[in-house]
């Protein structure tokens, strides 16, 4: 009985290190996400992003690194570049470079895992993007039939904003709309985190798994099926390398974790087509493997750095780390504890009678940004009088009038790249 209260106490104290040592620099990230939102123009990513010359994809990577996007905030941004005349190999590299980086986990990883493995990743991402968006430009494009986002004789215009409304939206996403996205994320990664530093062991690493090239492939196969945002996979990263996985292994979880999941194959697909999608993921899984390779080759002490950064800080973590962890958990578990309310009254609505109610199974709904995405899809359906959406179920329930067409509703959440099937109709 002893034995499993230390191990608790070791895994909670664990888990609090790794926030306490990430919390300023994630909210520093916030902060500046918001700015980054609230202030860069609406059209300027797509103006930079047109065209399918090389420059066109090496901007459309730079663009991407410090935007605070998770591999299913991109989707969006980068479906109105396309349909805004962006061309395919920088919206392929835009797809890759962004949920891999991005100003708040830049931020978290130096916090974490020091200012080397910061550069690197950043390094890392930004060729592989650019790799990418050149081998698609050199493949024959296929046609998606993408509406344009305007026609030839219109423009959509919106009054210019000023500086307090921009500094509003600018907080509002930084202490709403981005933690509340990114909440499961980062908490299970700080949970997992604590798990590994606490449960996996140097000595196991090395008898059943060792510290070289199986360890990155390891990562690599582990990090592409589990859905986790680039601030949440680092200290999972960083935890790895703490038990006894080389750094290599460490950059390859953060390159291939963030970059894959199912709504981004789904959405690269529709948006670009197979052949750009195979590219995505051979770049990515091959990219992240390689690169975690020669990482290993090149700077085989930076694991001792990595540790070293983490026993300094776990010796003097100041109180100002403390109070900011204390803020940031409770900022997530506040967002967290909200949208579990908010899904079990999602359930009890459709656990209710409603006239003419259509129930949907959406399998690629992972997040809260993919249940805003949708919400905000069903909105513009007028013969739809209320929905109830149940992220954990991955259900959709829409009641409406006679009119309701369940064939439009599938094809209007195909259009945002998710795919739904419909699995009861009253």
């Amino acid at each position: 009985m002893d034995i499993v209260f230390k191990l608790v106490l070791d895994f909670l104290k664990a888990t609090w290190l790794l926030s306490a040592e990430m919390a300023p620099y994630l909210l520093l990230g916030f902060i500046i996400g918001g700015i980054l939102y609230a202030f860069l123009p609406s059209g300027l990513i797509a103006r930079y992003m047109g065209g399918e010359s090389v420059a066109s994809i090496i901007r459309a990577s730079l663009v991407g690194i410090p935007l605070p996007l998770c591999s299913c905030g991109v989707l969006p941004v980068a479906q109105t570049a396309r349909q805004s005349g962006a061309g395919k190999g920088p919206t392929l590299s835009f797809l890759i470079t962004t949920p891999v980086t991005g100003v708040d986990s830049i931020l978290a990883t130096y916090a974490l895992m020091g200012w080397i493995f910061t550069l690197v990743r950043i390094m890392v991402s930004f060729v592989i993007g650019v790799f990418a968006g050149i081998v698609s430009k050199l493949v024959p494009a296929q046609a998606q039939g993408l509406e344009p986002l305007y026609c030839d004789s219109c423009e959509m215009t919106k009054p210019a904003e000023g500086l307090w409304l921009k500094s509003k939206k600018a907080f509002f996403y930084s202490f709403a709309e981005l933690p509340e996205s990114l909440a499961g994320s980062v908490l299970i990664g700080l949970l997992l985190g604590g798990a590994i530093a606490v449960f996996i062991s140097p000595e196991i690493v090395n008898k059943y798994i060792g510290t070289g090239f199986l360890g990155i492939i390891v990562s690599v196969l582990v990090a592409i099926p589990l859905y986790v945002c680039a601030t949440g996979s680092i200290p999972i990263a960083s935890a790895m390398i703490f038990s006894g996985f080389s750094p290599g292994a460490g950059l390859a979880f953060l390159i291939a974790g963030p970059a894959t999941n199912a709504v981004a194959m789904t959405t690269v697909k529709k948006i670009l087509g197979v052949k750009s999608l195979i590219i995505y993921l051979a770049v990515i899984f091959i990219g992240a493997i390689g690169f975690g390779k020669l990482f290993d080759l090149l700077l085989p002490d930076s694991v001792q750095a990595v540790k070293a950064l983490h026993i300094h800080r776990q010796n003097g973590l100041s109180w100002f780390h403390q109070i900011c962890a204390m803020f940031l958990v409770g900022l997530l578990l506040a967002y967290k504890i909200t949208n579990w309310v908010s899904s079990f009254k999602s359930r009890k609505e459709m656990a209710m009678e409603a006239e003419n109610r259509i129930i949907f199974k959406v399998p690629d709904m992972n997040c809260e940004h993919c249940k805003k995405a949708i919400s905000q899809e069903l909105l513009k359906n007028y013969s739809i009088k209320s929905f109830a959406i149940d992220l954990k179920k991955k259900l959709v329930m829409v009641s409406g009038g006679q009119e309701l067409n369940p064939e439009t509703i599938i094809k209007d959440l195909e259009k945002i790249g998710y795919k739904a099937t419909l699995i009861e109709k009253e």
